[in-house]
């Protein structure tokens, strides 16, 4: 609630002189703190963000927000995120429809970092991870509110990332590996790992994303990605604008941070008449300014 005092008139009157007309400068003062919310810049373009990205096991990413005035105190209330459709296994499976989570599960956090140097996913800045599973993914329209407003966690000067991992279905089982086949899996034949080598420049091939993943038993079983948990995004017209990192798998090297930009750097290099768009997720901080 804001109290404007404006034009207060005050009279005085004293003995034997002329009543005099007082006037105060116009004040503003805040009753109550206000509720901002810190959304990574984007837009929506129809058929380009209809689906979101996948977050399988072992991949993550994250959204760095700062402080929209440095010189003001801001306490996080809660972090958002959006669940972005999963692509379509049928021509009725509508995009409404495709926001649950038949397979996976997401951890969140917040990490100390800024935007030049990535997260430092290592750290939590709250007590514990936030953990969303098919039982609590049930808000309209796919976004999903965590209450933090407990923990009186300042917002860094510098800005913190909000972090999301992609976790397997139950404690139970283990990633073992992501691999793209030949055929959609039937659970009978054999299944056949595309090999990449083989397609010639200028060909394409069919192919398929699976998840294996490891049970407890020993035993392992194929998911297709589509079936794990998609976050929402949105294009943004120039890196500048981008403040969305990857985890990013290194063959035989420890996975390692990067930017979007960085990310896509290759693909750019190697299609340099397409138009390559960078973007943002749908991680969002909901603050109160002091």
């Amino acid at each position: 609630m804001w109290l404007i005092l404006s034009s207060l008139v005050l009279l005085a009157s004293l003995p034997d002189t002329p009543r005099t007309r007082q006037h105060l400068p116009e004040v503003t003062v805040r009753a109550q703190p206000r509720t901002r919310t810190l959304r990574a810049p984007g837009e929506t373009k129809g058929l380009h963000t209809a689906f979101g990205r996948e977050l399988t096991p072992g991949r993550a990413v994250a959204v760095w927000h700062g402080p929209p005035d440095t010189t003001r105190v801001y306490v996080v209330r809660a972090v958002r995120l959006q669940l972005g459709s999963r692509m379509p296994e049928a021509v009725h499976d509508l995009p409404k429809h495709r926001r649950n989570l038949p397979e996976g599960r997401l951890h969140l956090w917040l990490s100390p970092g800024t935007m030049t140097t990535g997260p430092v996913a290592s750290q939590n800045l709250l007590p514990q991870k936030l953990l969303l599973t098919a039982e609590t993914a049930t808000q309209e329209k796919g976004w999903i509110r965590f209450e933090v407003a407990d923990q009186r966690l300042v917002l860094p000067t510098r800005g913190l990332f909000v972090v999301a991992e992609g976790l397997p279905t139950t404690d139970t089982e283990t990633f073992v590996r992501q691999r793209v086949l030949t055929a959609p899996y039937d659970g009978h034949t054999p299944p056949q790992d595309l090999d990449f080598r083989k397609i010639k420049p200028g060909q394409s091939a069919r192919s398929y994303r699976y998840v294996e993943m490891l049970r407890s038993d020993g035993s392992a079983r194929l998911v297709p990605s589509s079936s794990f948990p998609a976050l929402a995004y949105r294009l943004v017209a120039t890196a500048a604008e981008c403040h969305s990192w990857l985890l990013v798998d290194h063959r035989g090297q420890p996975a390692s941070w990067q930017s979007v930009p960085q990310d896509l750097a290759p693909m750019r290099r190697a299609l340099p008449n397409e138009s390559v768009s960078d973007y943002n997720y749908e991680l969002v901080l909901e603050v109160e300014e002091l």
